[in-house]
């Protein structure tokens, strides 16, 4: 299996770093106990240390606004998912806990204030791509709902027959989700901005740690960029 990068979004974004993680045999119906203690402590250290009081505006995220408006993409009708999770934290609204594994990189998205989302292996069909949509790719979202055939030019994740993430970190599908019974999984790892390549060794250094340490299994990483655009799974 390949995941790999269009190369014209290079032209667009040349510095943009993209980390990859893939765990295999991971167990997810362990207790979510232990995820408490990763991802509460997550959600308070993003509230004592947010700088600004608008999410969109913190330099951590403000590139994403950016580098939308690059893509054609509205940042405020489309934010993307670091965006969102972090307006929540600072209105007070309750955190979703959804299961170990998605507790676990939500709580490392929050720490280090990356987009990151998790697919489920089992249910790709082909290799996975960021590119820009053909326009004859359906798209499902996460939680239901109508499917849509995604419009030409949009940047997405997506597999050989379906759309996994529109609008490049704005919404999941339904069908690539990870739930307890997920064993194996993908996860992205999009850089910008002040995180920068280093944090993205970082990042992918952290969820090596904790993923083996919560729910076993074994995991491969790689790092794309306008040199490496693509990587063999």
């Amino acid at each position: 299996m390949y995941f790999s990068i269009q190369k014209e979004l290079f032209d667009i974004l040349p510095n943009l770093t993209i980390g990859m993680v893939v765990a295999k045999g991971v167990d997810n119906a362990r207790s979510s106990k232990e995820m408490d203690d990763l991802l509460t402590p997550a959600i308070e250290e993003m509230k004592r240390n947010f700088i600004g009081d608008k999410a969109q505006e913190h330099p951590r995220i403000k590139p994403w606004r950016t580098a939308f408006s690059k893509l054609g993409i509205s940042g405020s009708k489309f934010p993307s998912s670091i965006e969102s999770m972090a307006r929540r934290v600072l209105k007070g609204d309750p955190f979703p806990k959804i299961n170990p594994l998605v507790d676990l990189y939500n709580s490392v998205s929050l720490r280090f204030l990356v987009p990151m989302g998790g697919h489920d292996l089992d249910t790709i069909e082909g290799d996975i791509h960021l590119q820009f949509a053909e326009g004859w790719e359906p798209f499902t979202p996460l939680g239901g709902g109508e499917t849509v055939m995604v419009p030409k030019g949009e940047l997405v994740y997506r597999d050989d027959r379906e759309v996994l993430t529109r609008n490049w970190v704005w919404r999941q599908c339904e069908k690539d989700k990870a739930t307890e019974k997920t064993k194996n999984i993908f996860i992205p790892i999009d850089v910008l901005g002040e995180v920068g390549e280093e944090q993205a060794d970082e990042i992918i250094l952290e969820l090596s740690r904790l993923i083996p340490r919560y729910l076993g299994g074994t995991l491969f990483s790689a790092k794309l960029n306008s040199k490496n655009p693509s990587a063999e799974f």
